[in-house]
């Protein structure tokens, strides 16, 4: 077995934790347990689907910058300044709604873990102003470093949660039907739901730039992205 081949590699992985770090949010910790809360398996081979259908853009992404040393946003500029105009109109808008989303889910979990009775609002603004701070004092490597140590508790913790809950068993009724999420009532919560899972396909924009950062870092090849 090649070690430095290993290490490579693994150095390679920092925009794709990133980016899978980016997706554990509101699709994962509401979204796909709420679906499975009111409706049971019926969704799932949906959020399977979903998953599928964007992987090539988020792998258009990746080769994209490695074939051509440049990210999706400098290919938009390259393309026609318009191109890049209307992608940053349109992550303007999406980043507000993402954040403030991201921003007060985490906001109300930290409420359970931290003594007091700070208002949501004071703790978003302090999650935010914690985000910028790493991100104007580390830049990317912290970012990268911060990932891998998130995903790795995330994954253990994902593990346990699942034990904990095989061991205790179904919790619904033996007779319990789910009811049916194809009705129009569920339509906006099913729309939801695929453009969260597994992130907001703007994200592979965003990757893009990211694996820009890391090739600064380290050497990433083509069958290392």
């Amino acid at each position: 077995m090649d070690t430095s081949r290993i290490l490579e590699r693994w150095r390679a992985t920092g925009p794709g934790l990133v980016m899978a770090a980016a997706a554990v949010g509101a699709s994962h910790l509401v979204a796909s347990t709420q679906s499975g809360a009111l409706f049971g398996w019926q969704l799932l081979w949906l959020i399977v689907a979903v998953n599928i259908l964007k992987y090539p853009f988020f792998r258009f992404g990746v080769q994209y910058t490695l074939l051509n040393d440049e990210s999706l946003v400098e290919g938009y500029l390259r393309k026609g300044r318009g191109w890049l105009i209307a992608f940053t109109l349109l992550n303007l808008l999406a980043a507000v709604v993402n954040t403030a989303g991201v921003l007060l889910l985490t906001a109300s979990l930290l409420q359970y873990f931290i003594p007091g009775n700070l208002s949501l609002t004071l703790l978003c603004l302090l999650l935010l102003a914690i985000c910028l701070l790493i991100l104007l004092a580390g830049h990317y490597r912290v970012l990268d470093g911060l990932s891998r140590v998130l995903m790795l508790v995330l994954t253990v913790c994902t593990f346990v949660a699942l034990a904990i809950a095989w061991q205790n068993g179904p919790m619904a009724p033996p007779d319990y039907v789910s009811p049916s999420p194809w009705q129009l009532s569920a339509l906006a919560f099913i729309v939801a739901t695929m453009g969260w899972m597994p992130v907001p396909i703007e994200l592979s924009a965003i990757n893009s730039m990211w694996l820009r950062s890391k090739q600064r870092l380290a050497k990433v090849s083509l069958s290392d992205g």
